[in-house]
């Protein structure tokens, strides 16, 4: 994209402000923004630094479970404005006995609109420590200890874990959801 994607305006926000707000609509009591070394902290939110700089969304993982600790954390990347918080409801339905849920579809799991619970810490800490930095993987480790619950997509959400990665992404968004 070329620049920080969670300053791009959407609709009438910045998306760093619209995912917040999907994550306190949510029901999460205290949302935060997970920001690698020298990217600018938008004023007015609470942000944190990825743990591990350099290791992509496996660093942002860490530091916001470390943060969250003890309770469960739901994560939303902030450049998937198609998420909204009756995603989180569903996702929600499926977090029993300490589980937390992550959907999946044909490309594999969606790690970045999930919900992850405590327990997940151990497992993203043995796979940074064996430089290990997919999310995928680490998603299909935490099911098989049954930390979390990989949920096949409903088909009418299937568009909705478009990630805004080119200006392409930006164009193809809703006439009224555009920059």
């Amino acid at each position: 994209m070329g620049r920080d994607k969670a300053f791009l305006v959407v609709g009438a926000a910045p998306l760093w402000k619209r995912q917040l707000g999907v994550l306190r609509d949510s029901g999460v009591a205290d949302p935060f923004l997970v920001r690698g070394l020298g990217q600018e902290n938008p004023e007015g939110a609470r942000c944190i630094h990825d743990s591990h700089p350099g290791i992509g969304p496996m660093g942002g993982l860490h530091a916001a479970l470390i943060a969250a600790s003890p309770s469960p954390l739901a994560v939303l990347a902030v450049d998937m404005p198609g998420i909204g918080p009756d995603w989180f409801a569903w996702l929600g339905g499926f977090c029993t006995g300490g589980a937390g849920a992550v959907a999946r579809h044909a490309q594999g799991c969606e790690p970045l609109a999930a919900i992850y619970p405590p327990s997940a810490l151990p497992v993203v800490n043995e796979a940074i420590a064996a430089r290990d930095y997919s999310l995928q993987r680490v998603a299909h480790r935490l099911a098989g200890l049954g930390f979390i619950r990989l949920v096949d997509i409903r088909p009418q959400d299937a568009g909705r874990l478009r990630s805004l990665n080119t200006a392409g992404d930006l164009g193809a968004l809703e006439p009224g959801s555009r920059p």
